[in-house]
């Protein structure tokens, strides 16, 4: 019984500890990892890219980064970098309206650039995060040029979106699930579609 209240009393002292001062939430420490942005000039500027935001969604509309040296963290939005990464992530700044930038994750890089963007919903009276999908060929003709910019993949449609773009390699995409939109068999798709025009 003596050890239990001990455990009890260790457990409520370490929740207040946690706690902070006055009954704070505490905020948990930001970890970095090596990664880099590219300013408005096009000068990549290296350091440390904080990796767990409070939001998910904060990747997808700045970044905290930490310079080299003896640089504090700070916030770095669409009007210091048009692109950033760390780790495997890599992101690029894109206009989203006439009023808002916003950076698209790439999911794989080359002759078409396969982007996620994701972003908050409320829906029942419960926040939940989902996905876009853009697409772009880098390469296409004079004939295809519409399909340089940037184009929204609908996840109910997405066979017949992407058509255009892997047109040229049809069995990469005949064999789509027709109704069921599945991200990893997309992205292993498009991979094997840029392997096959990628320049040594």
């Amino acid at each position: 019984m003596k050890s239990l209240l001990t455990i009890l009393w260790i457990g409520a002292a370490g929740s207040l500890l946690a706690q902070g001062p006055k009954g704070k939430t505490p905020k948990m420490a930001p970890m970095l990892s090596a990664g880099y942005y590219v300013n408005l000039k096009g000068d990549t500027i290296r350091g440390e890219v904080q990796t767990n935001p409070a939001e998910e969604i904060f990747f997808y509309q700045k970044l905290m980064f930490k310079p080299k040296g003896a640089g504090k963290l700070a916030e770095i939005s669409d009007k210091k970098a048009k692109a950033y990464g760390f780790d495997d992530k890599h992101f690029l700044l894109v206009p989203f309206d006439q009023q808002t930038n916003v950076y698209l994750r790439y999911l794989t890089k080359g002759r078409l650039n396969f982007f996620e963007y994701k972003y908050a919903v409320t829906e029942a009276g419960q926040e939940l995060i989902k996905s876009m999908y853009y697409v772009q060929d880098t390469k296409a003709g004079e004939e295809d040029k519409a399909l340089r910019e940037l184009t929204k993949i609908s996840q109910n449609f997405y066979k017949k979106d992407l058509k255009p773009f892997m047109k040229d390699q049809p069995m990469l995409w005949t064999d789509f699930d027709k109704f069921n939109f599945d991200l990893p068999v997309v992205v292993k798709a498009i991979q094997e579609f840029n392997k096959m025009y990628e320049t040594n």
